[in-house]
């Protein structure tokens, strides 16, 4: 191979590595920021807080009673809301804000799941059965209160799920990482999923 050829094919080479780097860093670096907040001002960074550690649900789903849904089989975002036996007024509001902002989702909305965990056991099922016409298209399964307590050991979200209310995010491959308290709104809840639905796949 004479100098020109070779001169040639290592010019070729930095520019297949230069069409490679630029291609892949936005990606990593998109990654990075999301989920660590890094680079990212302050001010813009997520509305809830994000779990430390996230949570894979199919480590819930192993004791979950009756259907078992698969969260990793599509790119679905979802939302857990927790529903005890007595789901009183603040379990009730997460039910109502989770609702309305998955309508003003609009077009985006069929990216997003709503999961209602019941936690009360056959009081919970009868609840549940009562707001069907309330809340069209809230899934749900149900795994016993103490699974569900195991589940989240060691993470920071509050561990009182009948008194701290609050329900969770859980990503397109099926980790919990964001939770909400009473203490979030419905514009924070959609401000959020805005986001991640335009910086996920299927965006």
């Amino acid at each position: 191979m004479n100098n020109a050829a070779a001169h040639n094919q290592k010019k070729m080479s930095w520019q297949l590595l230069a069409i490679l780097a630029v291609s892949i860093i936005p990606i990593v670096a998109a990654y990075i920021a999301y989920y660590t907040g890094w680079g990212v001002p302050q001010d813009t960074v997520n509305e809830g807080v994000l779990l430390q550690p996230a949570k894979n649900v199919a480590d819930l789903l192993t004791e979950a009673e009756g259907d078992k849904p698969q969260f990793a089989d599509n790119l679905q975002w979802r939302l857990l809301i927790p529903v005890p036996a007595d789901c009183d007024k603040g379990c009730q509001q997460n039910l109502y804000i989770t609702r309305q902002v998955h309508i003003r989702l609009a077009e985006k909305g069929d990216r997003v799941e709503r999961y209602a965990v019941n936690l009360g056991g056959a009081a919970g099922e009868d609840f549940l059965r009562s707001i069907q016409a309330e809340h069209p298209g809230l899934k749900h399964f149900s795994v016993p209160p103490k699974t569900w307590e195991r589940w989240l050991a060691g993470s920071n979200v509050p561990n009182n799920f009948t008194g701290d209310h609050y329900y969770l995010l859980v990503d397109q491959v099926g980790f919990a990482m964001m939770y909400y308290s009473l203490q979030h709104d419905g514009n924070q809840l959609l401000k959020d999923l805005k986001r991640v639905l335009r910086h996920s796949p299927g965006g």
